[in-house]
């Protein structure tokens, strides 16, 4: 079983809407019901109005300015050994669940595996591998050890593995 850790800050280009973090959490709802997903951590900035989006969703709130510390603290309220780190305004596909099922069963259980944003160009369409990443499953000791919030940089130093599912934008 995984904690799903929701970072919700907002990126260089864009604030990120409240709604756009409710799809995220949504999405996670089969996660759950299957029992993959035991709980969650939702991580932002304070003062977005994510305490009501926490509550509703029944998951924990942390808030940090910086995404970094965000990430540490929740880190360090997360339950479970394994996490599933994704960036807020992404909402995992159908097919996701059954492939970390099939992953976790066959693939060993101390990888990691990165969950890229599903293709909106062509060339990602070509090379899946170029879109960024949108999540990530790794221990949370791994997690830790990078000190790092950056997908896209924690996804190369950890190896990991490509998962063929993705993830959409919600915003």
């Amino acid at each position: 079983m995984l904690t799903a850790i929701l970072l919700a800050y907002d990126a260089h280009a864009q604030p990120l809407r409240r709604d756009a973090v409710t799809r995220s959490l949504a999405s996670l709802v089969e996660a759950c019901v299957e029992g993959l997903v035991a709980d969650a951590v939702l991580a932002g900035a304070p003062g977005r109005g994510l305490d009501k989006v926490a509550d509703e969703a029944g998951c924990e709130l942390v808030e940090a300015e910086q995404m970094s510390e965000g990430l540490a603290q929740a880190l360090a309220a997360a339950r479970r050994e394994k996490i599933l780190l994704l960036n807020a305004g992404y909402a995992v596909e159908r097919g996701f669940v059954d492939e970390v099922n099939d992953a976790f069963a066959y693939g060993g259980g101390d990888r990691c595996y990165v969950l890229r944003a599903a293709p909106a160009s062509l060339v990602t369409r070509l090379v899946p591998r170029l879109a960024a990443p949108a999540g990530i499953i790794a221990r949370k000791s791994a997690l830790r050890a990078q000190a790092s919030a950056d997908l896209s940089r924690l996804a190369r130093r950890l190896r990991c593995s490509e998962l063929s599912s993705s993830a959409r934008r919600t915003f």
